[in-house]
């Protein structure tokens, strides 16, 4: 079995600018918001037991489908009517469904002169919520306000021109490998892997913590990482 080492310098970015702040970029769901409850809810919309749900999440994801491919599989083994990957009221979350480390995490970048932003594969509607965070968020956008999915290359070029900073400078936070951290390295950012969610550890049980990619396990990390 993989086991991490412990987190090492940023690899694949170059010299800190003056102060050592950087722009960091966080993924939302399984980064900064559990989806335990939207899994649930699509359970129960489907009528079926959450951890039948689960399981062939997991077999599905293990197959590398995507989101919208393993609930249209669930939806057609259940026989319910309606395309539950269409379904706001299913896929939206609140401010309750942040992980315990993210608050205090943002709060401590800050803190440290970092500017933050947020930006993953969500709904126009995620920002309402996000943007009530009782922290400092710089800069707050979204796949739907985009026009663009990761790991579309168009995704990180906007996060570039968006935010004004150069690649060199960002540094994108997210729990895969496919969608987050490669692309963003591409793309010459730094990035860090949380290795939290069913995503995360399915590609880490295949291979563990690719050589120059640094790994944390919770954010509360990261303010000293990047301090390093």
């Amino acid at each position: 079995m993989p086991t991490l080492p412990p987190s090492a310098p940023l690899s694949h970015s170059v010299a800190k600018p003056a102060g050592g702040q950087k722009m960091v970029i966080f993924d939302v769901g399984e980064t900064l918001v559990s989806e335990t409850a939207i899994w649930h809810r699509i359970a129960s919309h489907l009528d079926l037991p959450p951890f039948t749900v689960s399981a062939a999440a997991g077999i599905a994801l293990a197959r590398n489908f995507g989101f919208e491919a393993i609930l249209k599989q669930l939806g057609d083994f259940s026989a319910i009517a309606g395309e539950p990957w269409r379904r706001p009221d299913l896929l939206s979350f609140t401010a309750n469904d942040l992980y315990d480390d993210v608050l205090p995490a943002l709060s401590q970048l800050a803190d440290n002169g970092h500017k933050l932003g947020i930006c993953g594969n969500q709904p126009a509607s995620s920002e309402q919520v996000l943007a009530t965070l009782p922290c400092q968020i710089d800069w707050l956008s979204s796949s739907a306000r985009l026009k663009c999915k990761k790991p579309d290359p168009a995704f990180f070029r906007a996060i570039i021109e968006q935010t004004g900073h150069s690649p060199a400078d960002i540094i994108y936070v997210g729990d895969r490998l496919d969608n987050d951290i490669y692309p963003a390295l591409d793309h010459g950012m730094g990035a860090i892997w949380l290795l939290r969610g069913p995503w995360s550890f399915a590609q880490w049980q295949e291979n563990g913590v690719p050589n120059g990619i640094s790994a944390i396990r919770s954010l509360a990390e990261l303010p000293a990482l990047l301090a390093a």
